[in-house]
């Protein structure tokens, strides 16, 4: 859990700086919800990893079911926030469209994360 940590860590790290650079080069295309974006996905995704490592270690058989479970609950939060967010700002278009493709490059990115995470735990657990 340790160097999943560390390595969540170093990924915020970096989405977090990629997230911050049109503040000094686009400064009309910053809004400040793009570190926070940054920010939500990490809890989200070392909440979900956490969760599926706890279930991995108690049974393997049930390991699939919470998996499952949890990538539709996280991808119900993750519409949810999206639908509030740009209901909520119909009438800044742009800071609309912006927030969808800094979710969409994080949901992206983190996704790729987890998954390759996940995979690392099973060829380990399987070992």
């Amino acid at each position: 859990m340790r160097r999943y940590s560390i390595a969540l860590l170093s990924l915020t790290l970096v989405m977090t700086v990629a997230s911050l650079l049109p503040m000094w080069f686009a400064p009309t295309s910053y809004h400040a919800f793009m570190p926070l974006t940054v920010l939500y996905f990490t809890a989200v995704t070392g909440l979900q990893h956490y969760c599926s490592l706890r279930s991995a270690r108690k049974d393997p058989r049930t390991f699939i079911k919470i998996f499952l479970a949890l990538t539709v609950g996280t991808l119900f939060l993750h519409l949810a926030v999206l639908t509030a967010y740009m209901f909520s700002h119909l009438h800044t278009a742009l800071a609309a469209k912006h927030f969808l493709i800094t979710f969409c490059i994080c949901y992206i990115v983190y996704l790729v994360f987890e998954t390759t995470a996940l995979v690392l735990l099973v060829r380990k657990n399987n070992k």
